[in-house]
């Protein structure tokens, strides 16, 4: 196998650069041992490796959005078994580099929203700085306290020909893939523990630790016990896996721009208690999206009155607003003379070479190469994509020119490089492949120096001449392994321990929405799943043709299953094509996602409110909901076949009584357990009021109600305790009576409405001291209403009633209201914001003229 990549890296006709393959075709030093491990696995033992990687990968729900795609949305993570390997030599350098330009842009920040004299003494252009998006002149002379004003840093490695490394971009707004670094390195482990152990692969929990130690240390109020959030743009973002898997891996509070607001000076966080002061804002919202106050006046995912707040310091954002503006290409023309001036040092790691157009020597440079180069807005964004010269027409590069003539100052032009090519396993054969290496860098406020993650996030693109290498055109990413022991460091001093302090569980009140939407989602989904088993059940067993008036069991289960998703008119309708051909109808309940009410829209709900706070999960629940995905997927190709639907709903019920398991047995009894079980509660005592209500307070024969007494009991997993606690046939009492009253049934509707008046009992409550709150109040009357009932009188006729079944109709239809009104209060107590930050704000644009 390696032999092969050898002969293949050098019949090369370019001169490209291979990590793995030396020019005299041997293998380079420190990928010996690696290459022999491999050889010795040989190519269909490494593709069952890379099997066992993707499992790891899909089990511990490891996505990533890519936007336009309608597959996109959760995508699983790719991840190459073979991976981007470094010297113990070779790392050093990089390392000193990577050290040495995080010092550098960090003064060239901390002068740029300072004296600016870098300005003045013409180091940087002035056009360069100041027609920059990135530049926000609302932070302008805002500092952090102390050395550091860049926290996080990441450059974008490449290695030319010659085997250079190259600067392509830095980063510093907000980097991404720290998270997916630490799940790659821990799938490595798992998969080749030997192999990284024999080549003292260097461990990457440093930089996490650091990053943790650094964010506690930059609060400006709250030293003792800052809080520390981490701001996401959302569950679409195309990185948000990591911004959850990160929060809880740092300990963090996971937010969204919703979830805080500007009151007196300070940030707050929105939480079941009330406000709870936030000290510190990881942020990975771009900056000109975090405050549409002073910012971008149409985004919703920042905080009203963000900037404001930083300039009072009463609050810490890191990286700081405002540092975009080290994002700009065109200023990595001028770093070289800038390390000179600064630190006195020549650049280590120097930039892919970079022409700024806006000096006119280099614009005619860059006009008489243009074929040769990659032009670049100075902006970054999904809009401004690069133009590869050697791709253009003659007709686009004099546009091109044009364009450029018009504002110079906007656009940069960068050498073509031929990137160096890794080894990747692609289709079950060894191939090399271009690469990119993303370094990570944090400042460690302990030591004041900066620390280098020991490895990092590799991408690789299986086509050759590639210049743009990224996930979202297809990227694979690459653990990074540095090899080779970490340098002895001097002994440290003892580390002085301070009392250990528990820290109060906040829990966002957008956070506590999503869990009881969950609950109640989840067992939406319960109640559908064993409701169309039954009727599935029945379905299939029945003789010939359904004729309304001689199937009537079958014709009130396909009502009664239109009455509990709510797809009215469904087989209520007084159309009766659906009741004697009701296969398309059934068909719809199970897999169409865009029907409110089906089966499939149930699951895809409950599943979007898991995925909204998968940092309130265990790994085994992620487990559990990527099993229930899977299934999804399964039933939907299945969406014209009801016997294999059926299949699935035996899946079904068994994973989703898994997650109920797995969450009441691992799940601490706080307020976040008890808002996922209000919600499951409330859902299931609703469903079961309407089945009851559909199904039995109708007038039929009496062997039908027998019979649908005994599927009603099933459908609510109750035939057997009924048996063993009436020890009879079936009666309308006893089964109300088990489904209604008895407190000691966990499936009865009583038993479920104390249970949620316990849990919100025990979660905030604004009202005064010995007062229920509105929704303990509507609990009250529901629990009041059941335990007065008298079940034998709402089974048995006054004399003047027509519908011996009239009286339970009208208890069930009031216990019903009562208990969604029930779940309005619980609602507006606890997740009804109040007027909305953004509705103060529509646009920062100068109003018309009147």
């Amino acid at each position: 196998m390696i032999e092969t990549y050898l002969q293949q890296a050098g019949n090369t006709a370019k001169p490209f650069f291979d990590e793995l393959a030396a020019p005299g075709g041997e293998v380079r030093e420190h990928w010996k041992k690696i290459a022999h491990a491999y050889d010795e696995l040989g190519l269909e033992k490494m593709e069952q490796r890379s099997r066992e990687i993707s499992q790891e990968l899909r089990d511990n729900g490891v996505t990533y959005n890519v936007y336009s795609d309608p597959d996109g949305i959760n995508r699983p993570w790719k991840l190459d078994p073979v991976p981007m390997v470094f010297s113990q030599q070779e790392w050093e350098t990089i390392e000193r580099g990577l050290t040495q330009r995080a010092e550098l842009l960090n003064l060239i920040l901390t002068d740029i929203y300072g004296d600016r004299r870098l300005i003045k003494e013409g180091f940087i252009p002035f056009d360069l700085v100041f027609t920059h998006k990135g530049f926000l002149r609302q932070a302008d002379k805002i500092k952090i306290p102390g050395k550091f004003q860049l926290i996080q840093y990441s450059a974008d490695l490449v290695r030319g020909p010659l085997g250079k490394m190259w600067v392509l971009h830095d980063r510093t707004d907000a980097p991404s893939g720290a998270g997916y670094t630490l799940e790659n390195r821990a799938a490595m482990t798992r998969v080749f523990p030997d192999l990284i152990r024999e080549n003292q692969v260097r461990k990457i929990s440093s930089y996490y630790q650091t990053l943790k130690n650094t964010l506690t240390k930059l609060a400006l109020q709250n030293k003792e016990n800052p809080r520390v959030v981490l701001l996401s743009p959302g569950t679409a973002n195309e990185t948000y896996f990591e911004h959850a898997y990160l929060a809880s891996s740092l300990g963090i509070t996971l937010v969204f721009g919703q979830d805080l607001t500007v009151s007196d000076g300070y940030v707050w966080l929105k939480t079941l208690r009330g406000l709870e002061k936030v000290d510190v804002i990881v942020r990975r919202v771009d900056d000109i999206f975090c405050d549409p106050l002073e910012f971008f006046g149409k985004s919703q995912l920042g905080v009203v009155g963000l900037m404001e707040a930083v300039r009072q310091k009463k609050v810490t954002v890191i990286n700081p607003l405002g540092c975009r503006v080290l994002e700009n290409p065109g200023l990595m023309a001028f770093l070289p003379r800038l390390s000179r001036h600064l630190l006195n040092e020549e650049l280590i790691l120097p930039s892919v070479a970079t022409w700024w157009c806006g000096h006119e020597k280099e614009r005619k440079y860059v006009f008489d190469n243009l074929p040769f180069l990659i032009i670049r807005s100075t902006y970054r964004s999904n809009e401004n994509r690069p133009y590869i010269g050697s791709e253009l027409s003659k007709k686009q590069i004099e546009e091109l020119k044009k364009e450029i003539n018009t504002r110079p100052y906007l656009y940069v032009a960068q050498e073509v490089v031929n990137l160096s090519t890794t080894p990747s396993l692609i289709d079950n054969n060894l191939e090399a492949s271009n690469a990119i290496f993303r370094s990570y860098v944090v400042a460690d406020t302990e030591k004041q120096a900066y620390h280098v993650m020991q490895g990092g996030l590799s991408r690789s693109f299986p086509a050759k001449d590639g210049f743009i290498i990224s996930n979202q055109s297809g990227g694979i990413s690459k653990d990074t392994w540095v090899l080779g022991p970490l340098p002895q460091n001097p002994p440290q001093q003892p580390v002085s321990r301070q009392p250990l302090r528990q820290v109060k569980n906040i829990l966002p009140s957008r956070t506590g929405e999503s869990l009881f939407w969950l609950g109640r989602y989840l067992d939406r989904a319960v109640s559908n799943v064993r409701m169309m088993r039954i009727v599935l059940k029945i379905y299939n067993e029945r003789d010939d043709e359904i004729h309304p008036e001689t199937d009537q069991t079958l014709v009130i289960l396909l009502k009664s299953l239109s009455a509990l998703t709510g797809t009215l008119p469904g087989f209520a309708d007084e159309d009766q094509v659906k009741l004697t051909q009701p296969e398309k109808e059934l068909l719809s309940l199970a897999v169409e996602t865009g029907r409110p009410g089906t089966l499939a829209q149930s699951l895809q709900s409950f599943l979007t409110n898991g995925y909204a706070v998968r940092d309130r999960l265990s790994l085994d629940t992620w487990r559990i909901l990527d099993s229930i995905s899977e299934e999804l997927d399964l039933m939907k190709e299945n969406g014209d076949n009801l016997h294999k639907i059926y299949h699935n709903l035996d899946q079904f019920i068994i994973k989703l009584m898994a997650f109920i398991g797995l969450n009441n047995d691992n799940m601490t009894r706080a307020s976040s357990w008890r808002l996922l079980n209000t919600g499951r509660f409330l859902e299931q005592a609703m469903n079961t009021c309407t089945i009851l209500q559909a199904a039995l307070a109708i007038d039929v024969k009496p062997d039908v109600e027998k019979q649908l007494m005994e599927l009603v009991l099933m459908s609510h997993e109750s035939l057997v305790t009924y048996r063993y606690l009436y020890r009879s046939t079936l009666q309308m009492q006893g089964v109300l009576n088990l489904l209604l009253i008895n407190e000691d049934n966990p499936k009865s509707v009583a038993f479920l409405v104390s249970k949620i008046d316990e849990h919100l009992k025990q979660l905030p409550d604004d009202n005064s001291e010995g007062s229920l709150s509105p929704a303990r109040k509507k609990l009250l009357e529901a629990l009041t209403m059941i335990r007065l009932c008298d079940v034998n009188k709402l089974v048995t006729p006054d004399a003047d009633d027509e519908l011996s079944k009239k009286k339970l109709h009208d208890f069930l239809h009031h216990l019903i209201t009562t208990l969604g009104q029930a779940s309005g209060a619980i609602y507006e107590s606890y997740f009804s914001p109040t007027q909305s930050q953004y509705s103060f704000v529509k646009s920062n644009n100068p109003l018309p003229e009147l």
